[in-house]
């Protein structure tokens, strides 16, 4: 990481918590940014540390969230979809043979011009 992104970084944290202070009224939000914004610029050291620690805590948080939205997304509109699909068609997508002799399902279409015009 470069020292204009670790900059970048140490900004972004500063405003996150001075519009933070502005949404939630909170005196202590105000006065983090400010102890953050002055020690990232007098001592490159621990704001290179803040980045560090930013990082992990935006590691972790991707993670668990990335977990958290699939599961959602699978149990509250996957989930009852199959089940309604299961309730629906008995064979979808014709993989249970309905007879024992072939898997072949024999289709009367004539094909014409129209049928070849847009394929894809």
């Amino acid at each position: 990481m470069t020292e204009a992104d670790k900059a970048k970084a140490q900004l972004v944290i500063v405003t996150g918590l001075v519009i933070l202070y502005f949404i939630f009224d909170a005196p202590f939000l105000l006065y983090a940014a400010g102890i953050i914004g002055v020690l990232c610029i007098a001592i490159p050291v621990v704001g290179d540390l803040i980045v560090k620690g930013w990082y992990k805590i935006a590691e972790v948080l991707g993670a668990i969230n990335g977990r958290i939205l699939l599961s959602l997304v699978f149990f509250v509109i996957l989930f009852p979809i199959a089940l309604l699909s299961r309730l629906g068609k008995k064979n979808p997508l014709a993989l249970k043979r309905e007879s024992e002799r072939s898997v072949f399902a024999e289709r009367n279409h004539r094909y014409t011009a129209k049928d070849l015009e847009n394929v894809w």
